[in-house]
């Protein structure tokens, strides 16, 4: 019977200790997935904040290349004006009012152009652009949109002395 009580109180003992020790180690697994988590979280907040400001890179780099490329378009456009004002000058009257009137149609869109540039430039400046991979679609669609209104207004202006040649 001692032997019994010893054995018993030997399987308890090691039960209890045995119990307790996967307690603390259940412990102490929670709370080093709960660290593991938090640092997943703060890893992921980084790299979601490293991927923003790798596009935001990016997408301004590009933006200043467009935006020195557009100012030169412009520049030139608004030399090509000036060189067609002097030969509207020299037309008869009637020609001198249509040409005159056809260019101003012509000026007023590359001033909505230029104006255009300058908004979203001050966008870039004042950093009201977000960031995000849509931000280089929607760059990409706004650059493609104002090549394509410069190459149609600058042809509207070489075709401007074509149409006054065929009359």
């Amino acid at each position: 019977m001692k032997t019994k009580i010893v054995y018993l109180i030997t399987t308890i003992f090691l039960a209890v200790i045995l119990l307790t020790s996967c307690g603390k180690k259940s412990k102490q697994d929670a709370t080093e997935v709960k660290e593991d988590v938090i640092e997943l979280n703060k890893d992921l907040t980084r790299g979601a904040m490293d991927t923003a400001e790798e596009i935001k890179i990016a997408v301004t780099q590009e933006w200043d290349k467009f935006k020195a490329s557009s100012e030169k378009a412009i520049e030139k456009t608004e030399e090509e004006i000036k060189k067609i004002r002097k030969k509207i000058s020299k037309a008869n009257k009637n020609e001198h009012e249509r040409l005159t009137q056809k260019l101003n149609e012509l000026e007023q869109r590359h001033i909505v152009l230029k104006d255009k540039l300058v908004v979203r430039t001050e966008k870039f400046k004042e950093n009201r652009i977000e960031f995000n991979e849509k931000a280089k679609n929607i760059e990409k669609e706004f650059e493609r949109e104002f090549n394509h209104d410069m190459k149609t207004l600058n042809q509207a202006l070489k075709d401007l002395f074509k149409d006054n040649m065929n009359n």
